[in-house]
């Protein structure tokens, strides 16, 4: 099976801060350690030569008390077993230094054997109050680690816009808790392939993506072989979710194995739970967010083309029914009309004709777009397409007062047609609406590598509806708002195709300033001085 690629480090895998682990010996009846040991026999020996010390000064129920005192600190600081072997060594001392006869362990009087029970039972019970006491304490402070850590996930989940930023959020957690390697794999081709890692270097071994793809196929989770047996080193849990259009997806999570002698091992298991449950709502938070944002898609989709399809029953029916009357009649009336009447028909049939044609070349334009067709791109004479364009309009409407304003414009990467089309729906998208002058104009603007090249069409109408002059600098592809009719759609779809964007603002007449912002490479080879050819 294919390990895929090794990824690099990435800002989301910040280095992971573990809880601090508490130590071994937090439970009462845990095995005490030598080290208990010796400090209660330390203190033990310190209270009995101060008790020897002080012991013609003090009364002998002082002295019993400074044992009993050595008795439960070192019960409630080393544990059970250690508190009663120092009730032992108490009053063993005790008894030897204080008691009739001296310099032997001979218990004479029966209430030395109380003696020895209280000293017996105070151990015992502060050994179990201070272990108890500790393993509730421990007990707190796994549950505040672990809020902790489910607080994080969270607040970074909440963040994560894609399917590799929750393998790489709930990795990072992943490899802090375990305290080990992590890894992420997903679903290509039928095989699961590498995703993500942390470390970023490690590569999972072959028995860890069999593990992987059992857990996988089988939908359940794999758990990491026993120490010192044969198998994988991670466990593995498949999370798979719908992506809301019926399909699925998902992605493998795999940890290292926890150690099961550690004391902190259920809280983090429990948190390894959080975790990946965390992760998989993330995984189906994002689908149901794709899906959604593919029906609002597609809901607009459908109203642009219904709103295309109701304006091109208009438009395309203005032009045919001119054409069938003009034809109509030079057949029925050909020969009983005058020469200038059977001219003006046939400059009509012509006119409308060409105006048919413009119309079908726009949804050509418009469903190459919107089929995804790309640019072919090769350098290109700016200012031969802009005057391409106005040559063009000013042979379709004669009538119009179209002035080209250029200035020395670039060579750029692009494809002529598309660009030349795009400024010809621009112009006749401002003779459609507006009576006065249009201008047509071409700058360079910008410095270094943010360079443009603007291409602008202004005319002195009313201007745009706002709601259009939004859509067309904004970054929406679909959902022309209605009125925009084909050109402006198709303008902007030449602009996003080529590279570029559109911008709709106020002219200084008044009337609408549409243009055509396209990026100017730095190694244009027409100007390899970087100034504007003519």
């Amino acid at each position: 099976m294919d390990k895929g690629p090794v990824l690099a480090p990435d800002p989301l895998m910040d280095k992971f801060d573990p809880p601090p682990l508490p130590p071994d010996d937090r439970r009462w009846m845990t095995a005490p350690r030598p080290v208990g040991f010796l400090g209660a026999a330390a203190l033990l020996a310190a209270v009995t030569l101060a008790a020897d010390r002080l012991h013609e000064l003090l009364p002998e129920n002082v002295s019993i008390l400074l044992f009993l005192t050595a008795v439960l600190v070192s019960a409630a600081a080393f544990g059970f077993w250690v508190g009663l072997a120092s009730a032992l060594g108490a009053i063993a001392a005790f008894n030897y230094l204080f008691v009739e006869p001296h310099f032997t362990l001979h218990i004479a009087r029966p209430q030395d054997l109380i003696t020895l029970a209280v000293f017996l039972l105070s151990a015992g019970l502060a050994g179990i109050l201070a272990g108890r006491l500790r393993e509730q304490v421990d007990a707190a402070k796994g549950r505040a680690a672990a809020l902790e850590v489910v607080s994080r996930v969270s607040g970074d989940l909440a963040g994560a816009k894609s399917t590799e930023d929750v393998a790489r959020i709930a990795l990072r957690h992943l490899h802090g808790l375990s305290q080990g390697p992590a890894v992420a794999l997903r679903a290509e081709g039928g095989q699961l392939q590498l995703l993500a890692a942390e470390p970023a270097d490690h590569l999972p071994e072959a028995s860890d993506l069999d593990a992987a793809d059992i857990a996988f196929r089988r939908g359940r989770a794999e758990l990491a072989a026993a120490r010192g047996w044969s198998g994988s080193r991670l466990s593995f849990y498949p999370l798979s979710v719908s992506d809301g259009m019926g399909g699925q997806r998902g992605i493998v999570l795999g940890h290292a194995r926890l150690d099961p002698d550690r004391s902190d091992r259920d809280w983090r298991e429990k948190t390894i739970e959080v975790v990946l449950r965390q992760s998989e709502q993330a995984l189906q938070r994002l689908a149901l967010a794709e899906a959604a944002e593919a029906e609002r898609r597609r809901a607009v989709t459908e109203e642009t083309r219904a709103a295309l399809l109701s304006s091109l029953s208009h438009d395309l029916r203005t032009p045919l029914a001119t054409i069938l009357g003009a034809v109509t009649t030079l057949r029925e009336l050909g020969a009983t009309l005058p020469p200038a009447s059977q001219t003006d028909l046939l400059a009509a049939i012509e006119e409308e004709s060409e105006r048919l044609a413009r119309y079908v070349e726009k949804l050509l334009q418009l469903t190459r777009l919107q089929a995804g067709i790309a640019a072919q791109m090769a350098w290109v004479d700016a200012g031969d397409a802009v005057q391409a364009a106005v040559t063009r309009a000013r042979r379709s409407w004669p009538r119009a007062q179209i002035a080209a304003e250029l200035a020395p414009l670039p060579m750029i990467r692009a494809e002529a047609g598309l660009l030349e089309q795009a400024l010809f729906n621009l112009v006749e998208n401002a003779v459609k609406y507006t009576p006065g002058p249009i201008r047509v104009t071409g700058a360079v603007e910008g410095r270094a590598e943010g360079r443009e090249l603007v291409l602008a069409v202004s005319d002195s109408g009313r201007g745009l509806p706002p709601a259009i002059a939004e859509w067309l600098a904004s970054d929406e592809a679909v959902g022309a708002p209605p009125g925009a009719g084909l050109g402006l759609p198709i303008c902007k779809g030449i602009a996003r195709a080529l590279g570029g964007r559109m911008t709709a603002a106020r002219s200084v007449s008044g009337g609408a300033l549409l243009a055509i912002r396209l990026p100017l490479p730095a190694d244009d080879p027409g100007n390899p001085d970087g100034q504007a050819a003519a």
